[in-house]
């Protein structure tokens, strides 16, 4: 997957380094309140309220929703708070590295 914007890097892990749950949990947390913080929650809430109104009286799944959603997301995501959450993850990676 060259050039990603899901995962921001093209380099493979030398070792196979995983988190622990604490540390997946604050990572996420913080993730969480930097979108509501930059307005990317509630951008995402009206690009749904738009999708959702653009298939008027048609069902749709939240499967189909989701994919038409998802990238879109990925891509609204300010490149400030991707940044930050790259460095975050690459120093909680190279601690648990550092405790083996």
């Amino acid at each position: 997957m060259p050039h990603s914007k899901e995962i921001g890097t093209d380099a493979q892990p030398k070792e196979d380094v995983k988190l622990t749950h604490c540390e997946s949990v604050t990572l996420k947390d913080i993730l969480q309140t930097r979108l509501i913080e930059c307005g990317w929650r509630k951008q995402i809430e009206q690009f749904i309220r738009e999708k959702i109104a653009e298939r008027g009286n048609q069902t749709i799944t939240s499967e189909e929703l989701a994919a038409e959603i998802v990238p879109q997301a990925r891509a609204m995501v300010p490149e400030n708070v991707r940044n930050e959450m790259m460095i975050r993850v690459r120093e909680a990676l190279e601690s648990s590295l550092t405790r083996e």
